[in-house]
Order: C-alpha cells, then sequence, then structure tokens
C-alpha cells in the first residue's frame, strides 16, 4: 500500500498465527507496513457499527411489525368479546381486518382499496379440447384463437406474444 501519510516501514508487527514445521500453529511477530496496520485498526470498527446499525434497524422493524400485529389481534379478541355479549355473531378475523383497513383509510382520507370480486370470475378457458378445432377469431387481434373468456364468452388471445385477453380486459374496465 502506497500512503503520503507514513513511511514505508516503521518496523510495526502484529502477532500471526502461522505453522511451524511440525505442523502446529504458533504465534509469531510478522511485519507489517503501518498503512495497513492503521486501516486494520480502524476497519473492524467500522464494520462493527455498520452491523450494529444494520441489526438495529431490522429489530425495529420487527418490533414495530409485531407489536402491530399484535394489537390486532388484541383488537379482534375484544370485538369478539363484545359482540358475542351483545348476543351477535362475530365476524371472522379476516373479515375484521379488512373492515379496520377500511375504518382506518377512511379516517386518515386515504382512499380504500377498490374491492373486484367479478375479477376472480374472469378466466381464460379453452373453446374446445383440441387447439385445432373450434378455434375463432379474437375480438381484439382478429387472429385465430383457441381461448375464450369464461364469464364474457368472447374469443381472445392468450400468448406470451399476443396478451390481447388482459388487453381486452383492461381496455373495458373488467
Amino acid at each position: 500500500m502506497c500512503s503520503t501519510l507514513h513511511s514505508a516501514h516503521a518496523g510495526d508487527t502484529v502477532q500471526g498465527r502461522v505453522r511451524d514445521a511440525d505442523g502446529h500453529l504458533v504465534l509469531k511477530d510478522i511485519r507489517v507496513p503501518p498503512t495497513v496496520k492503521e486501516y486494520n485498526r480502524y476497519v473492524f470498527y467500522d464494520q462493527q457499527y455498520i452491523m450494529l446499525f444494520e441489526m438495529n434497524k431490522i429489530c425495529v422493524s420487527m418490533f414495530l411489525h409485531l407489536s402491530l400485529q399484535i394489537a390486532i389481534v388484541n383488537a379482534f379478541l375484544i370485538y369478539k368479546h363484545i359482540t358475542k355479549g351483545k348476543g351477535e355473531v362475530p365476524m371472522h378475523q379476516k373479515a375484521f381486518r379488512e373492515t379496520l383497513i377500511e375504518e382506518l383509510a377512511v379516517a386518515a382520507d386515504i382512499p380504500a382499496p377498490s374491492s373486484t370480486p367479478h375479477r376472480a370470475h374472469h378466466k381464460p378457458v379453452h373453446i374446445s379440447g383440441d387447439n385445432t378445432t373450434g378455434r375463432l377469431s379474437c375480438r381484439h387481434c382478429h387472429a385465430k384463437t383457441p381461448v375464450k373468456c369464461s364469464s364474457c364468452d368472447v374469443p381472445l388471445c392468450f400468448l406470451p406474444s399476443r396478451d390481447c385477453y388482459n388487453e381486452w380486459h383492461v381496455a373495458n374496465n373488467l
């Protein structure tokens, strides 16, 4: 290593493990340039600081996530206890979480995520069991296709090179 701050050889040594003639590890003084010695003295602390900082970030993130989950579960248990006390049937935890998200979004003036139950029924299906028979003209690109939408009953291409199925559904807000 070259340095204008340090001399080339100052006679500094460090203890290092070296194998002797019998193959046993023994401590031996090894000459080291001052630049390398100073670098090794400070790089260890830098790496420790970086590791501690990253670990702290991970721990804080996990703590906040877990404490939020615990708070939601506790809120659900309180809701369930109160609802059963009134003689009503409580909703499931998944429905409770969805309702909680919607109510928190309203309280924070954030638009709630749009529910799309109708998209679950739009699935590409084959027109017939064979790809060569029963092909119809694609409504989007007018090429022959063996696939149609199950709920729209519209023939659409569903290929990696031509994805008319998704393009048509996005264009028609379906």
